[in-house]
């Protein structure tokens, strides 16, 4: 059966000249009757495809549990390269029949241009997660000023949330207008600028950055504007801080001040260390022979033996004493400073850097101490070595060759073997800079020089304190000579700095003027002596002997308050037979 349509002219009008496909189709899924748009898709004519199967026609389970249902509205349909979307409708007939209506819209141009939209919209989320990783800030605006893209590194460096600052307008966000924004200049003239510029954040932090602001024409108009900027905060302050620290090392009051300073910045010689010991004696004579020499030293101590004091008095005595002693600690400074430190810089070897003789080159003629050498990295060690082999150093960024006259003197404070195990030094370079050794011994295995440190600190430090004492109680010296001194003469000096200031009206240092954290420490030093009733006179002759033997210089040394000299009179012996004895016992170890 077919639509009577022609007799309604406007409707077979509409019918026929509709974009989308209809049909009339009965109950058993037969068409009753299409439009020219549904013939033209199935490649028929309308009286050829009146009775057909509209399931043969449109194989989907969908669609024809859809047609059962007797109605439904959005059916996706895929005929052959094309995509549909139909709406079924019905009516019931008088007879009780049912007539279903089905109308096709082709949506294929449609789902491209949706496929099309979906993949520039992850192209562009895949873009801006790109430049979310890149470390320099980009921040892009429309032509009316409207933040269209702000990336995370441009967030970091202003301190502000990216989501807060996107499609947002320029003036909303920052305090600017046309003409002191460099993004609304560039949209405006059309022009690319570039410049360094220094502001501070929304929560007061001083920010400098590289900026280059660039248009961004859609053909022969301007669109957009991209601004890029890298910050340099740190290698500005790098650079001030190189500039500062290379100043310093030529200034007097970068040094200590206990001693008139030389006219080559050092304050020691050889005549200003204090010591009574033999140890000390054959440390200085080594010293003194090793002065007159040209090639490098390695001092060993631990910390607070004097290391910089024995360098200075060195260099003192050395043929190179007219010309600069310079001192830098390895271990206070990161590499990228200490090498620009070291060997100078150049303008443009890093942002803000300028043209400024290194370490080496002021210690032209003279001696560099590289302090705690063990400390700097095995990457500037390489370096250094390379230096110390050829006697020439070139600036960063400079391909200038410089010739250098440096005698260096190195200092550490541990055993080489054992930085070289632990990779803390370069076994090339030990080698290198240990041709002499000199190792200065701590202060518990040269005791003779506690009692005469301890009165030239006191002397010292009373005047300044304006206080009246003169030396150490008894206990006081005992226990000093019992104490282990892990800070060495540092830390003896320290101590009796400490102790001076605790003095009232006492001429001398008392055990309740020690610092709490050595008092506490006295049951791990002091060893209770032995009485000859105590002793139990069991074994041989000999051993009875060299036990009485002990407990005598234990005594002696307790009665003279430590004093080697005293002990040594009061037991009828020499000081050497004395020492000789103490260490067989290890009274004191």
């Amino acid at each position: 059966m077919k639509l009577n349509v022609d007799q309604h002219p406007l409707l077979e009008e509409v019918w026929n000249h509709a974009f989308d496909c209809m049909m009339v189709i009965n109950e058993d899924g037969k068409i009753i009757s299409l439009n020219r748009p549904a013939a033209r898709l199935f490649q028929g004519s309308p009286s050829n495809l009146i009775g057909s199967s509209v399931f043969e026609l449109i194989p989907s389970e969908e669609f024809e549990k859809s047609f059962q249902k007797k109605g439904k509205t959005g059916i996706q349909i895929s005929l052959g390269t094309k995509q549909f979307v139909g709406n079924i409708g019905c009516h019931e007939n008088m007879d009780k029949s049912v007539t279903y209506y089905l109308f096709l819209k082709d949506i294929t141009h449609s789902q491209q241009l949706q496929e099309q939209i979906n993949e520039m919209n992850k192209v562009r989320q895949l873009f801006d997660v790109i430049l979310d990783q890149i470390e320099e800030g980009i921040c892009v605006i429309d032509e009316h000023g409207k933040i269209l893209f702000y990336n995370r590194k441009s967030g970091e460096v202003d301190s502000l949330e990216p989501e807060a600052v996107r499609n947002k307008r320029v003036h909303d966000i920052w305090n600017v207008d046309e003409h002191t924004s460099t993004l609304l200049t560039t949209v405006r003239t059309g022009r690319t600028l570039n410049h360094r510029e220094t502001h501070f954040t929304t929560n007061g932090k001083p920010v400098t950055t590289l900026v280059r602001t660039v248009p961004l024409l859609l053909g022969e108009q301007r669109a957009a504007a991209m601004e890029i900027s890298k910050d340099i905060t740190e290698q500005k302050q790098l650079a001030d801080t190189i500039m500062e620290l290379q100043k310093q090392t030529k200034s007097p009051s970068a040094l200590p001040s206990t001693l008139t300073l030389q006219k080559n910045h050092t304050r020691f010689q050889f005549e200003n260390i204090v010591f009574s010991s033999r140890e000390m004696a054959q440390t200085i004579e080594q010293a003194r022979r090793s002065a007159r020499s040209k090639s490098n030293i390695l001092i060993i101590g631990e910390t607070g033996t004097g290391k910089e004091l024995f360098a200075q008095s060195i260099h003192n005595e050395s043929p190179r004493n007219h010309n600069p002693f310079i001192a830098q600690n390895c271990a206070a400074l990161p590499e990228s400073l200490l090498e620009g430190l070291l060997f100078g810089t150049t303008v443009g070897s890093f942002t803000g850097a300028v043209d400024r003789a290194g370490l080496f080159e002021q210690a032209q003629g003279g001696t560099l101490l590289l302090d705690e050498i063990n400390s700097m990295s095995p990457n500037l060690q390489a370096k250094l070595l390379r230096v110390l082999q050829e006697r020439k150093v070139q600036r960063l960024g400079s391909a200038k060759v410089i010739d250098i006259d440096v005698r260096v003197i190195a200092t550490m404070n541990e055993e080489p073997l054992e930085a070289i195990s632990q990779g803390r030094l370069r076994e090339d370079l030990y080698y290198r800079l240990g041709v002499v050794n000199l190792v200065i011994p701590p202060l518990r295995n040269r005791k003779d020089d506690i009692r005469t440190l301890a009165h030239h600190f006191i002397a010292k430090h009373a005047k300044a304190l304006d206080v009246s004492v003169n030396g150490l109680e008894a206990e006081v010296y005992h226990f000093f000579y019992r104490y282990h001194w892990p800070g060495n003469v540092r830390q003896l000096e320290h101590v009796i700095e400490g102790c001076l200031n605790l003095v009232y009206d006492e001429t001398t240092i008392g055990f309740d003027h020690l610092p709490p954290v050595m008092k506490n420490k006295l049951q791990n030093y002091e060893k209770p002596l032995a009485t000859e009733s105590s002793v139990q006179l069991s074994g041989s002759m000999p051993e009875q002997i060299e036990k009485l033997e002990r407990i005598m210089i234990e005594q002696a040394m307790n009665h003279s308050g430590g004093n080697i000299t005293k002990a040594a009179e009061q037991l009828g012996i020499s000081r050497q037979n004395l020492n000789y004895k103490l260490k067989k016992y290890l009274i004191y170890s």
